[in-house]
């Protein structure tokens, strides 16, 4: 799969800000964000009274293929809920961020890299008076919510429903999947004095 994507923000400024922690005495790139900019530019306005969102016919559940894996169906769920909710967060006549990207170098992980990547985000929310928004795994969702996210919405998923039997090793004993939580989390700018 390609993560090809995401390469027609890197020049749009109006659309997204990609940003990287990098150690000033070694150069090494400490991690990334990206943050996609959703109506900054104000060409979506609000819909009129009883219109509909002409995003909504393409993020439509599409059907399953006829021959499918389980996994399928778990790309299916994952897919559908992700289309639903940027359908109510990224609204027509409201500007907002979301973070479609971030990570940081494991070895960096704890020393602050992500506070100081999504403190940039957060801050520019404060400025402009918009929310920002994050599908968050479970190993980030603390991450966020130190830094002012607040869960709205989640999607739980019992994995072994989609392993096809298959079991994972850990210390030589094979172990069930279990439940993964996705969740939806919004960040709400601090009132300007």
């Amino acid at each position: 799969m390609s993560n090809d994507w995401w390469a027609e923000f890197i020049d749009l400024p109006a659309k997204a800000v990609i940003i990287k922690a990098v150690d000033d005495e070694s150069g090494k790139i400490l991690g990334m964000c990206a943050w996609g900019k959703w109506n900054f530019d104000g060409s979506k306005p609000a819909l009129a009274e009883g219109q509909e969102d002409p995003r909504a016919e393409s993020s439509q559940p599409q059907p399953l293929p006829e021959h499918h894996k389980p996994v399928d169906v778990l790309k299916k769920i994952g897919a559908d809920s992700m289309n639903e909710w940027q359908l109510k967060l990224n609204q027509y006549g409201q500007k907002n961020m979301y973070i479609f990207g971030i990570s940081v170098d494991p070895a960096e992980q704890g020393k602050g890299v992500g506070k100081a990547l999504l403190k940039f985000g957060t801050d520019m929310c404060d400025e402009h008076q918009c929310s920002a928004w994050v599908h968050s795994s479970m190993a980030g969702y603390p991450v966020f919510q130190k830094a002012g996210f607040k869960e709205i919405g989640r999607l739980e998923v019992n994995l072994d429903d989609y392993a096809d039997g298959v079991k994972w090793v850990k210390d030589g004993k094979e172990q069930d999947w279990g439940t993964y939580t996705f969740r939806y989390c919004m960040y709400e700018p601090k009132p300007k004095p």
